[in-house]
């Protein structure tokens, strides 16, 4: 028992001296949304979102590291598409609501005597709920692994920030709530996942404020189909291929 207390305080004592070893950042900014499926007509979304967001992140100056990303976002976007029973146009607007978390592990190396270079390997999740109507709607959990290079500057330095690498969504469930608007069954869709890329590039201004312009995306492949029937008639039922494109600027304020 006091073998089993020592191991668990002294893991406390990791944490805590992790902790006030770490870097916190505080940002906020704002995006151009761009969602796109490949039906006839095509599906398109566009339109600002904002988005606010923490990261932490051990302070070293190389070696292994590891970090943490939070984030949400939100806005209402213009969509043209087409009506789910019919396939005739439709234009109106859809309103998103989103929540991101991701975990990091980085391997740092000085390139100059204020700048580093990270190794990245995220693995994350992205909910977002994408609200067509009062009773149309569709919730999306994704997760993904990124995985790329980052540059920055040591703590309390000015310096160029950026980021570069590729993106790839493992698993997806969309719950397209198909009883709310009419079907008898709510199968869930599972879109198969592609490689895409992300970047940014931005500069911290003194020790603390940083402005960064970035890009970022996904990458869907179209669902395997379900059935679901309504009025007595069967139908088939799938999320088309489908890309995201965001892009975007933030600004940040590092402790």
């Amino acid at each position: 028992m006091k073998s089993t207390t020592k191991v668990v305080i002294g893991l406390l004592l990791l944490v805590a001296s992790a902790a006030t070893r770490a870097e916190l950042t505080l940002y906020a900014g704002v995006e151009y949304f761009d969602w796109k499926e490949s039906t006839t007509p095509q599906v398109e979304e566009t339109g600002p979102r904002a988005l606010a967001g923490v990261i932490l992140l051990q302070d070293r100056e190389r070696g292994l590291l590891f970090g943490y990303r939070g984030q949400i976002y939100g806005g209402q976007v213009d969509y043209n598409g087409a009506e789910l029973f019919t396939g005739a146009p439709v234009t109106g607007t859809v309103q998103y609501f989103g929540v991101l978390n991701e975990g990091q592990v980085r391997y740092r190396t000085p390139v100059t005597p204020n700048e580093h270079v990270d190794g990245m390997l995220a693995v994350g999740g992205d909910f977002w709920n994408r609200q067509f109507s009062a009773d149309q709607k569709e919730t999306w959990f994704v997760f993904y692994a990124r995985l790329g290079l980052e540059l920055g500057p040591q703590a309390g330095k000015a310096g160029w920030v950026g980021a570069i690498g590729v993106k790839y969504p493992f698993y997806t469930y969309e719950n397209g709530h198909l009883t709310d608007i009419g079907f008898d069954q709510n199968p869930t869709l599972h879109p198969g996942g592609s490689w895409s890329g992300y970047a940014s590039l931005g500069y911290r201004i003194g020790a603390h404020w940083s402005v960064t312009g970035f890009y970022d995306s996904y990458r869907f492949r179209q669902s395997p189909d379900v059935q679901a029937t309504s009025g007595g008639t069967l139908y088939s039922i799938y999320q088309p291929q489908s890309s995201m494109d965001v892009y975007g600027v933030t600004v940040a304020y590092t402790f």
